[in-house]
């Protein structure tokens, strides 16, 4: 802790009183405090509203800064949402080197200011605070409060243990620099079994709860990997983001970095819920409007009333453009349904290797160095922890290699492949030693880039070794379009094959206009599982915005799309061509005069789809499905051209396919009375089934509605 004295200065002018944005009642504490206070951004969830304040200043780590002189009276300001509420005329000597300060009618919003808040209510007495600059984001709400006298003593420095070569009756051995201990809040007791890590190496707690290691010489954080019967910690500073790491920076000096945990009250969880979600990529701020006012109200939503639930967000949460970093946390940091927490995991993306590092000859350092920025925000980048019966690994799948130009706000993005290092393969094998009992127990491993069979950087190497759970599921992103590989060869312990999902885009195509479709058509979303001891009970898709239901959608075979347009195209032609730079569109001849179902989470070997009569239920075909590669998703590609000009092989993709076809009688879907088709889904262990039901044909008059809201 640093001291820093600050003369707080007598208000000048009148003001009125306060204008803010209606919320909720009960995000708000009010507040009518006289004498000196310190407002800190170290918090309880709460915002402030009404306080009577007679002066604020800011400070940011380099100096204290008067942002207003206020009312000799006192003047109502409202703390919200990270932003400073008040009428225009209460703010004055706004430092605009140091906030982006925007007026909406008669508020002024204080944005991303880079440290702590500190209000004080103050009479014209001097002040002592205390403030930590060690957080590598700090909160914007403020909330905890502490009442200082004209005069502090210094608090007295911590007594170190009687035998400095001990912590709680552990000898700690010479030359381990990383130290610490992990105790229980409520006991006070150490925990022993705990996995500590620093990224390179991983010890378990001993019967003390005390852990000791050499640290890498490249060691940036050391973390725990959270065990089962205790709660996923997270931060009392907004954004309420999950906190299981300290920073550090070895220099062979001994660091000492203590952990308490709390108890789950009914021990391990054994049955909860896992969102996945796939690529937010928030370029600008409109994104992140649209993340924050869409997808993560989605989110709780869907998961309303359950008391258990996890995200893990599969990279790409921005879009090579570090200005959002802040924004992202933020949307992701209280995200609650009453009170429960959603605590928000993240795994690292290309586009967030911050491509500001520079490029170096060594793409070693540079891998090293552009993950820098995430690790200063989010924690490490290859870590794990526990719930239930699974045990969850997020890692870096990305090695970048050069750099090139790109049109967000960064300026340039990094050249990639995909893979794991020989130092993460290593330290991958002692995470997974240290987990016991691997032959009743679930894994998922989280990482950005498909796996997808793949024989390159470990890929197939990892897969194997996760095998020796009884159930196995990779969870996959980049790709922005869903797709479910099955790895029918490779089973886990249980019997069951490797399951790998790759999630669609939260983002659709990359935020298009108003649209809310990925790059081949199905709606932008996430997720949901649900857990129960080590199996995924049950999984579903959710569209945003949609009902989870809303699975599939039905076209016509035969359908000509934009007919009159720049590229008319249609699902049976196997090479047509669209954009300037004659793009081909891959259609399928065995489309003609069949029904097309588009399942936008099928795989081929869980789902079956089947055509029936709507009155009676009769059957009245069976669908076939085109195999991966064969065909482009014609209607949404003639969209994607003719209606919104893209020129890109993004939007041509024939890698996943979705689609099914089935020829009634008539070979004319579209004259076809009385059917619906059922695409009927069996979770991957035979408990579970659905039952997903369309019985209308999406035409091009249909698009706005089918890939929009």
């Amino acid at each position: 802790m640093k001291r820093f004295r600050l003369i707080l200065l007598a208000a000048l002018s009148a003001a009125a009183l306060l204008s803010c944005e209606k919320v909720e009642e009960d995000v708000f504490l009010p507040a009518d405090i006289d004498g000196t206070w310190v407002f800190s951004a170290s918090n309880d969830g709460k915002g402030w509203k009404d306080l009577k304040v007679s002066s604020i200043l800011v400070f940011n780590g380099k100096g204290a800064y008067s942002v207003k002189s206020l009312a000799a009276g006192a003047v109502s300001v409202t703390f919200y949402n990270g932003q400073v509420y008040a009428e225009e005329d209460a703010f004055s000597n706004v430092d605009a080197k140091l906030y982006r300060v925007t007026n909406s009618g008669l508020k002024y919003h204080f944005e991303s200011v880079p440290g702590d808040f500190l209000l004080a209510l103050t009479t014209a007495n001097d002040m002592v605070f205390d403030y930590s600059g060690e957080a590598a984001v700090s909160g914007y709400k403020l909330s905890k409060v502490e009442k200082f006298a004209a005069s502090v003593e210094p608090e007295p420095e911590p007594q170190p243990e009687q035998d400095p070569d001990k912590i709680n009756g552990t000898q700690l051995i010479e030359g381990n620099d990383l130290v610490g201990l992990i105790k229980d809040a409520v006991t006070g007791k150490g925990i022993p079994g705990v996995v500590v890590s620093d990224g390179y190496d991983c010890v378990t707690t001993d019967q003390n709860g005390v852990y000791q290691f050499k640290s890498n010489e490249l060691s940036r954080v050391v973390y725990y990997s959270t065990p089962s019967d205790y709660k996923v910690k997270v931060s009392n500073a907004l954004p309420s983001v999950p906190v299981f790491y300290n920073p550090i920076k070895p220099t062979g000096e001994v660091i000492r970095t203590d952990f308490s945990l709390e108890p789950l009250p009914g021990g391990p969880e054994t049955n909860w819920t896992f969102i996945g979600i796939g690529d937010p990529q928030c370029a600008t701020s409109g994104n992140a409007d649209r993340y924050a006012g869409e997808t993560i109200p989605d989110i709780k939503n869907a998961v309303s009333g359950r008391t258990s639930v996890y995200a893990m967000t599969l990279g790409d949460i921005v879009f090579d453009s570090t200005n959002m970093w802040s924004r992202m946390r933020t949307s992701m940091g209280n995200v609650n349904d009453g009170a429960w927490t959603i605590p928000f995991f993240q795994t690292i993306g290309n586009h967030d290797h911050d491509s500001l590092k520079p490029d170096t000859t060594d793409d070693v350092a540079d891998d090293y160095n552009a993950t820098s920025t995430f690790v200063g925000i989010y924690g490490p980048t290859d870590y794990s922890f526990n719930r239930g019966d699974v045990h969850i690994i997020s890692m870096d799948d990305i090695i970048v290699t050069s750099q090139k130009s790109s049109s967000k706000s960064n300026g340039m993005t990094w050249n990639y492949g995909s893979g794991f290092t020989d130092l993460q393969w290593e330290w991958l094998k002692k995470d997974l030693a240290l987990v016991p009992d691997k032959q009743n127990k679930m894994v998922f491993i989280c990482c950005h880039i498909p796996f997808r069979g793949s024989n390159s950087n470990h890929y197939m190497d990892v897969v194997k070794l996760l095998t020796e759970f009884k159930e196995v599921h990779l969870m996959i992103g980049h790709t922005h379009y869903t797709q479910n590989y099955v790895y029918n060869s490779t089973k886990a312990k249980g019997g069951l094959p490797v399951y790998e999902h790759i999630h669609g885009s939260a983002c659709g195509a990359w935020w298009t206009g108003s649209c809310s479709s990925t790059v081949t058509g199905e709606p932008s979303g996430y997720t949901v599982y649900e857990i129960e001891g080590a199996h995924i009970a049950d999984w579903k898709f959710k569209g945003t915005n949609r009902k989870f239901d809303d699975q599939l959608r039905v076209f016509d075979g035969n359908d000509v799309y934009y007919e009159t347009g720049s590229y008319p195209l249609v699902w049976y032609q196997a090479s047509q061509k669209a954009g300037s730079s004659s793009i081909t569109i891959k259609g399928n001849a065995s489309l003609k005069q069949c029904f097309v179902a588009q399942v936008f989470n099928d795989d081929d070997t869980y789902w079956r789809v089947e055509l029936r009569s709507k009155s009676t239920g009769n059957l009245l075909g069976v669908f076939s499905r085109l195999s991966n590669g064969s065909c482009t998703n014609v209607a949404m590609s003639a969209y994607w051209f003719n209606a919104k000009g893209k020129n890109s092989t993004s939007y041509n993709s024939t890698t996943a396919s979705h689609y099914w076809y089935c020829k009634p009688a008539s070979g004319k879907p579209s004259e076809e009375t009385d059917w619906e088709v059922v695409a009927i889904q069996t979770i991957p262990g035979g408990a579970v089934t659905h039952s997903y039901s369309c019985s209308t044909i999406t035409k091009q008059a249909d698009f706005a509605k089918a890939f929009y809201f």
